[in-house]
């Protein structure tokens, strides 16, 4: 009697990687860490997003004193979104990515461009 084993599952979680207006002149340098990061690119696209799309998709942080300040910054000029694919995607990408408040990265992640 032949033990017929079920394929093995592998779990694959995908997020979403922006590259900001003020740095997506070093896109290729990203794509490239990356890449050599373990992720797959499955889906990116470069686009110039208006400040209301901006305000559309930053909604949860509406009210707080960064607000105008974001959806200026952010439809200031062309930017890249990438779906990045890899297991534990998005830990992975928060690792990579380092900490969000620029103070504590520029202490633990001063090669980060935060």
């Amino acid at each position: 009697m032949e033990l017929s084993m079920p394929p093995p599952q592998i779990y694959v979680e995908k997020t979403l990687a922006i590259i900001k207006p003020d740095i997506v002149d070093k896109e290729e340098e990203i794509q490239d860490i990356i890449l050599r990061s373990g992720f797959t690119i499955v889906q990116r696209r470069k686009l110039h997003l208006s400040p209301e799309q901006c305000s559309n998709f930053y909604v949860e942080e509406y009210g707080k004193m960064f607000f105008p300040n974001l959806t200026a910054y952010m439809s200031s000029g062309p930017l890249v979104t990438m779906i990045l694919a890899r297991h534990k995607a998005i830990s992975y990408w928060k690792e990579l990515l380092g900490p969000s408040n620029s103070l504590v990265a520029k202490e633990t992640h001063p090669d980060s461009d935060h």
